[in-house]
Order: C-alpha cells, then structure tokens, then sequence
C-alpha cells in the first residue's frame, strides 16, 4: 500500500477562503483512498509541530500539495510550513555537496529519492495565459511560472509527477469540470496501489 500525505495549502485571506483548495483535497483523499492509497492530510494554515511534519513526509511515498496561487505563488503559510518542516535530517540531506568529492553537484543531496510529488493549484488566471507565448507568463507553462516550488521538492530528492491546475476559478469558474479533470489526473497518475 502506498502513503500518500496530502498538504492542504489552501489558506484564509482576510479571514475568508481556503474552501476550494478543501474541495480539492477532500477530493483526493476520497480518490486516492478508492485506489487503495493510505492517506494522510495536513493543513498549513494552522499551527502545526515540525517534528511531526516531517514524520509525515518521512513515512509517505508521495505528496500532494494543493494550494492557491497567490500573486503567483502559494500561499505565505505554505512558505512557512516549507522552512520550519523542511530542515529535518529525516528528510534534508542537506546541499549534495562536499569539501572533498567535486563532482557532488549543489541541489543533489536529497534523501527522498523513493518518493514522489504533485502540485495541484488553483488560478484566477486563465489557461491561455499560460500557454499563449503573447500573455502574462509568455507560454511558459505552468511547471515554469512554479519552478521555485518544484526545485524545494526536488532538493529533498523527490520526483515530479504532473502537475495539475485549476484556472479562471474566479472570473469563470468551472469547478464541476475542474474537479472531475482533477479526479481523472489522480486516477491516471497514482493509479491503483500496488501490494
């Protein structure tokens, strides 16, 4: 059976928000668990104790983090649940490199190497900004414009699964037909456990 932590960045704003990023990741814990996924979910937008955390992250095979984005980034709890967790020695092995073996390249030194991730994010932003090389993000793509949150994951020594985005939730939503492609991402990517 593989464990997957799911970490709600889903966050209140002004006292309000977070429900969508909820939707989601109720959604994914009720997928992953019909594929035969343990699942565990944690929220940051709470107080949490680090050395929990980084348990969580140390016994799951994957994580999945859901947030929004906010001015093109997640969510400043999901920053802060990054630094005081990510530190840990269970899961940071530190930069990769060492004062006597130069070919150990910065960045590579990550103890996570069985395990993967996904990032799962909501924009007010529509797709075509995104994909149009003549709109905001120049045709990057979503990988690109997230590539800071990608590279924190990848320290750790963990491998990308697709990513999954959600967009014009505000302008134009579609929620329906967002959480059912969500659904279909999931079933695609994590599949059925495997004993």
């Amino acid at each position: 059976m593989s464990n997957v932590l799911i970490i709600n960045g889903g966050a209140k704003w002004h006292g309000t928000g977070g429900t969508l990023s909820d939707s989601f990741v109720e959604l994914a814990s009720d997928v992953l668990n019909s594929l035969g996924h343990q699942i565990t979910v944690t929220s940051v937008d709470r107080d949490f104790v680090a050395d929990e955390e980084a348990q969580k992250i140390f016994e799951a095979d994957s994580l999945l983090i859901q947030f929004p984005a906010w001015w093109m980034n997640p969510p400043w709890q999901l920053k802060r649940y990054q630094d005081e967790v990510l530190l840990d020695s269970r899961i940071n092995g530190g930069d990769g490199r060492t004062r006597s073996d130069a070919t150990r390249l910065y960045g590579r030194g990550g103890p996570c190497i069985n395990k993967t991730y996904m990032l799962s994010s909501t924009w007010n932003a529509p797709l075509e900004a995104f994909e149009d090389p003549l709109q905001f993000f120049d045709g990057k793509g979503i990988d690109a414009v997230l590539m800071p949150v990608h590279k924190t994951f990848q320290f750790l020594g963990m491998r990308p699964l697709p990513s999954f985005m959600a967009n014009d939730v505000l302008k134009n939503p579609q929620i329906s037909d967002d959480l059912q492609r969500f659904e279909a991402h999931l079933t695609r990517y994590y599949g059925p456990a495997r004993c």
